[in-house]
């Protein structure tokens, strides 16, 4: 094996083992009481190979009360969005111009994950979020990301006994939480930490007290 391969396999092996250590700090805490990270980010599409981030948005939610701070919210900037189709700036108000303010999105990632150390991800249709953010975490410094990842849209699923995850604004309706203006990073993830919080005591009643507890359950509710 040469230095390279030999360096990069213990590069893999401490970020596995920092993601296992950091989530078995959360696992068991009491769902009031862990400490959480919820994400949004806005794209050019779907495909985390082809499309571009074009803004991120974090929050987290500690303590008692377990209070919304937001962290972060960023444009990111990119040489060329000639790409991006026309129906995306529409929906998510955001423009080529604001953009060239923006800034780079290694600096904006390696920030995001800071923020997110010793965390649970809570994120609305996270599996958008994880397969854009572990790409290029995977790039930028050959990392992989395992969070613990709470999923807003699968737990109301669950919790409502729907046929499929549903929408953002969706489950705002069926909790009583007023929609402001969807698909602006910023203002998703202020929604879905509502949605969490008001998710989390509805879990509560069900008797799932744990971070674990509820990860099994929406797992094996769903699968």
């Amino acid at each position: 094996m040469s230095g390279r391969s030999e360096r990069m396999r213990r590069l893999e092996e401490r970020d596995r083992l920092v993601d296992q250590l950091a989530s078995a700090q959360q696992w068991d805490k009491e769902l009031e009481m862990a400490d959480y990270f919820v994400v949004d980010i806005e794209t050019s599409g779907f495909n985390p190979v082809s499309d571009l981030v074009l803004s991120l948005a974090a929050a987290t939610m500690s303590g008692p009360d377990l209070k919304m701070e937001m962290a972060h919210y960023d444009l990111v900037r990119h040489e060329d969005v000639s790409h991006v189709p026309e129906q995306i700036w529409l929906l998510t108000g955001l423009s080529a111009q604001r953009l060239e303010q923006g800034g780079e999105w290694r600096e904006i990632l390696h920030k995001a994950l800071s923020t997110s150390a010793n965390r649970v991800w809570v994120a609305h249709h996270a599996r958008h979020e994880l397969s854009f953010l572990q790409r290029h975490a995977r790039q930028f410094w050959k990392m992989k990301l395992r969070p613990l990842v709470i999923d807003t849209s699968v737990v109301a699923q669950c919790l409502f006994r729907l046929p499929s995850p549903p929408t953002l604004e969706d489950v705002c309706e069926r909790l009583l939480i007023p929609v402001s203006a969807r698909h602006q990073a910023d203002e998703d993830v202020a929604m879905t930490s509502e949605v969490w919080l008001r998710e989390m005591t509805l879990c509560r009643k069900l008797g799932l007290s744990t971070v674990g507890e509820l990860i099994l359950w929406a797992t094996t509710d769903t699968g």
